[in-house]
């Protein structure tokens, strides 16, 4: 496991359904608010890098869109008067 920017990442290798080698990098920490971003890859410790800087130095867009998610829910549900159940 490696570590940039206090977010840890891991380098994969695996063989692919046709038999071919393959390799890159992800990163699982971006899993929770405001993100919810199951995994990040990248073929390159530079790409998994620069994906890595984008979400950190985004992170008040990401709460932002949230925010307006969460938003758009609650009126969603307060429009349809009482509670019918999802």
């Amino acid at each position: 496991m490696k570590t940039y920017r206090n977010i840890n990442y891991d380098y994969n290798e695996w063989t692919t359904y046709t038999g071919k080698s393959a390799s890159g990098y992800s990163c699982e920490a971006f899993d929770e608010f405001p993100y919810y971003i199951a995994r990040l890859t990248a073929e390159t410790e530079d790409g998994i890098k620069e994906r890595i800087d984008y979400f950190l130095d985004h992170k008040a867009e990401y709460e932002a869109r949230r925010e307006l998610s969460n938003k758009a829910a609650e009126s969603f549900y307060n429009s349809m008067g009482t509670y019918k159940g999802d």
